[in-house]
């Protein structure tokens, strides 16, 4: 399976088995819900920014090749910066001058991913404006976190991670199974184990 089927297929899942790996360590450090500080409304909110970041950046690559969505992804300050200004909490405003040098780092970053790629950017509208939307979803989802922090400053990184993961659980895995893409990764992941364990016996031996 090439690499742009493979993330494409894998993303979900990866977060999903990602999620449950840290709800096991967070529960394995005593954190509960009671000691909980912000309402869980809170959580949904920045869960479903998470989520939908997530699945644009992963479903672009059926449509985009990764020099492409990387060029778009490298701009991801520029719209962190714009939308710091409107989140409630935050409101911060940047000097022209942090501008233009966030400008230049994004015109330098694209500069390196086309100097350093092998292929051509390989455009398509529909893997545009799915990039586009996770950018601005990522836009979202840094300035979000540290509004909750600024408007709450007893939140500790433990809830954050707790309750966003476990909010954005009963989103991803249901529309996986009726995809049936968690069946197709579960497939994918066993046939990379068993290719990877079968490279390791043949150099040991």
């Amino acid at each position: 399976m090439c690499l742009t089927g493979y993330n494409s297929v894998m993303g979900g899942t990866s977060h999903v088995y990602k999620d449950l790996v840290y709800l096991f360590l967070i529960y394995l450090q005593g954190f509960t819900t009671k000691k909980m500080v912000n309402p869980w409304k809170t959580y949904v909110k920045l869960s479903a920014v998470l989520i939908g970041s997530h699945g644009l950046t992963k479903g672009s690559l059926a449509f985009l090749n990764y020099p492409a969505q990387l060029m778009f992804k490298s701009a991801k300050v520029l719209p962190v910066m714009i939308m710091g200004a409107f989140i409630p909490g935050l409101r911060r405003k940047y000097p022209p001058h942090e501008y233009v040098s966030a400008i230049l780092l994004v015109v330098g970053l694209i500069l390196f991913t086309l100097a350093d790629a092998q292929t051509s950017p390989n455009f398509s509208v529909i893997g545009v404006v799915m990039v586009s939307g996770a950018l601005v979803m990522d836009s979202f989802l840094g300035n979000l976190q540290e509004a909750i922090f600024t408007m709450n400053p007893e939140t500790t990184q433990m809830e954050m991670l707790f309750c966003s993961t476990v909010v954005s659980l009963p989103f991803l895995v249901p529309p996986m199974i009726l995809t049936g893409e968690l069946f197709k990764a579960w497939s994918s992941c066993s046939q990379v184990m068993e290719s990877t364990c079968g490279f390791h016996l043949l150099l040991e031996w």
